[in-house]
């Protein structure tokens, strides 16, 4: 038996399930980031060929993908990131009062956070039903797609400062990838300093 409680161990099952539904969103995040620099690639490519050949060749829809894809990448990064409490913010006023205050200062960040990624959610609907009269003018890809991008990450937004809120007010300590990122680091450092 371990000596947690209930709610402390229903949190824990979230936060396994909440990993796992974020490290599925980072890796999507990432091939956006992956199709956004290769449409780039291959706009530049286009303008090359044509600039030192002469070629008429164009692709407009490759700058139109990558400016969907980075919404993509925005949106569901951004969830991700405050998922890992990784979003920007002023921490210079909790770290200097008692950690009993800190915590609820903690919890209203959170709380104020999950308030805007509300808004978008609700403002990213309207899009959506906005975006089913509308199409894209190089792919004539319905503008819904580009829009449910934004709600997904919005959404996921939501579940990940609910969750971190949720840590707070069980003061359940944060999942900390910093310890095996430096690990990586030094693993690395050493590496290179082996080969030199």
């Amino acid at each position: 038996m371990t000596g947690r409680s209930p709610s402390h161990q229903r949190f824990l099952a979230l936060q396994r399930f909440m990993t796992s539904v974020n490290n599925v969103a980072e890796k999507c995040a990432g091939l956006f980031l992956l199709g956004m620099i290769v449409a780039i690639s291959v706009s530049v490519f286009a303008r090359l060929l044509y600039t030192y050949t002469g070629i008429p060749l164009s692709a407009p829809w490759a700058e139109e993908l990558a400016r969907y894809l980075m919404v993509g990448s925005v949106f569901i990064g951004g969830a991700v990131a405050a998922y890992h409490l990784r979003l920007i913010g002023v921490d210079v006023f909790v770290s200097m009062v008692p950690e009993s205050v800190a915590r609820w200062l903690r919890l209203l960040s959170h709380l104020l956070t999950l308030v805007l990624a509300l808004l978008l959610v609700w403002k990213s609907a309207r899009l959506i039903e906005l975006g089913l009269k509308q199409w894209s003018p190089a792919m004539e890809l319905p503008m819904t797609y580009v829009y449910a991008l934004m709600a997904v990450g919005c959404v996921l937004m939501c579940a990940n400062t609910l969750t971190n809120a949720v840590r707070e007010l069980l003061n359940v300590q944060a999942q900390s990838s910093e310890s095996a990122e430096m690990a990586e680091a030094m693993e690395i450092k050493n590496s290179i300093e082996g080969a030199l």
